[in-house]
């Protein structure tokens, strides 16, 4: 994982989001030596699709919503890439249901550290709830626009370089190009992009750009915020509301927590910044936006439950923030103990506080000077000093020492809500992106 990515900041409960991933490789040259049948055994070379458009609706079709597998996916892709000799990194998560993808294309020499990577994640958010005018999971075209979930959010991104695998395969690249294709990126944990940036490190492999394929129109975005997560339950003594003595009120240490948060972290981001003017809001923002407690009106509330976020400017620092939620949260935890009464129908070890983080999304801040949203630029995406409220990988792959650069088809105002669609000239302008890509790493 890289610094400053994803952190276990806190001592007070701290529960680990998913087990060990385990990693497999295979190359064109030696096949599949480790047990595991292979994409190409599951996916056979007819299914394949050949055209960016066909390729697009192959994702779309596949439910990869978060929650779900995106396995289809994963090998559909790591089929096309690997068909077109690529050498393949697979990443499964420890839950068997997931999975990320690396594929290189070596450069002409053999030379697999460095180069280019162009990066995108499967999964999409739900379509429950929605009203849409067709299945969200059949791509439909209508009026110049492919309908859709996922055809924004950004599966159009990834299928257009699938397609493209036979001519990337069949090009002597000066250097290397990668395709990194992850999971969990539609939530705030992300682990697809942690666990990749992980495997990379052990691989050696140390690309230089990263292109992040989120939905900017094809601007070359350099900026977005952190985005982070965090959940604190609080945990008392119930009792009949007519003998508070014997009880420990959950809810009143839980008040006090959220009072402290907003008055002294998110309000002073507001009246103190830093502040930005590139953003929407230029300054962090965040709050408490989840509370549940108590059971009924005559019991003393034995938990209180709350999750908060903080999205903060990529000058501020977002694990300070962290530091300073877990301390106010052991000196809760310390008082609670303190205060349990020493008579009481529950049970005093279970009474205090318990912090869980479960995610940090590193903020990227490299800006329209960067070496990669100069890169994107000369391939012809469009240059901006916008920076977007949302979050990305982009700032972990930053983090791990790449110039990374939001860069990709479709607005990212259709996406996530019904009738999600991409504009057919979107599609074709990403795909005239990847052919200058491809031309500019010929030799």
């Amino acid at each position: 994982m890289s610094a400053g990515y994803y952190t276990d900041m806190s001592e007070i409960g701290q529960v680990p989001l998913n087990g060990s991933d385990s990693s497999r490789a295979t190359t064109p040259e030696h096949g599949n030596s480790t047990g595991f049948p292979t994409a190409s055994e599951r996916v056979t070379s007819t299914s394949i699709p050949e055209t960016p458009r066909a390729f697009i609706e192959a994702l779309v079709a596949m439910d990869t919503t978060s929650a779900k597998s995106n396995l289809a996916a994963i090998d559909l892709l790591e089929a096309a890439f690997a068909a077109a000799g690529a050498r393949i990194h697979r990443i499964d998560a420890a839950d068997g249901l997931h999975a990320s993808l690396f594929a290189t294309f070596p450069a002409a020499d053999g030379t697999v550290d460095g180069g280019v990577m162009v990066a995108g994640h499967t999964d999409c958010v739900p379509v429950d709830g929605q009203d849409w005018t067709s299945d969200p999971f059949t791509p439909t075209e209508r009026d110049g626009r492919l309908y859709g979930r996922g055809t924004a959010d950004m599966k159009a991104y990834l299928g257009i370089i699938a397609a493209l695998a036979p001519q990337i395969g069949a090009t002597k690249l000066s250097h290397p190009l990668h395709v990194a294709a992850t999971w969990d990126e539609e939530v705030a944990s992300m682990r697809g992009a942690v666990a990749l940036v992980a495997e990379l490190e052990k691989l050696g492999i140390h690309p230089q750009i990263a292109l992040v394929g989120e939905p900017t129109s094809m601007y070359a975005i350099g900026a977005h915020k952190s985005m982070n997560v965090m959940t604190l339950t609080f945990r008392g003594l119930a009792s009949h509301s007519s003998l508070p003595v014997r009880g420990l009120n959950a809810i009143r240490y839980a008040a006090e927590f959220i009072t402290w948060y907003h008055s002294e972290i998110i309000d002073r981001f507001r009246s103190d910044g830093p502040f930005d003017e590139g953003f929407l809001v230029p300054w962090s923002t965040g709050g408490v936006n989840i509370v549940r407690g108590g059971t009924a009106v005559n019991t003393v509330a034995d938990q209180a439950y709350l999750e908060l976020d903080f999205r903060t400017l990529p000058e501020v620092d977002a694990q300070e923030i962290h530091r300073r939620v877990v301390e106010k949260a052991r000196e809760l935890d310390v008082r609670m103990k303190a205060d349990a009464p020493a008579e009481s129908a529950g049970d005093a070890a279970a009474v205090g506080v318990e912090v869980q983080t479960i995610g940090m999304v590193t903020g990227l801040a490299s800006g329209p000077t960067s070496a990669a949203a100069r890169y994107a630029v000369s391939l012809g995406a469009l240059a901006t000093d916008d920076k977007v409220t949302y979050g990305t990988e982009a700032g972990a792959y930053e983090a791990a020492g790449m110039s990374a650069v939001v860069v990709g088809p479709g607005d990212i105002a259709q996406a996530h809500g019904p009738d999600e669609y991409i504009e057919l000239a979107q599609i074709e302008e990403a795909e005239r992106f990847f052919q200058r890509l491809i031309a500019d790493l010929a030799q």
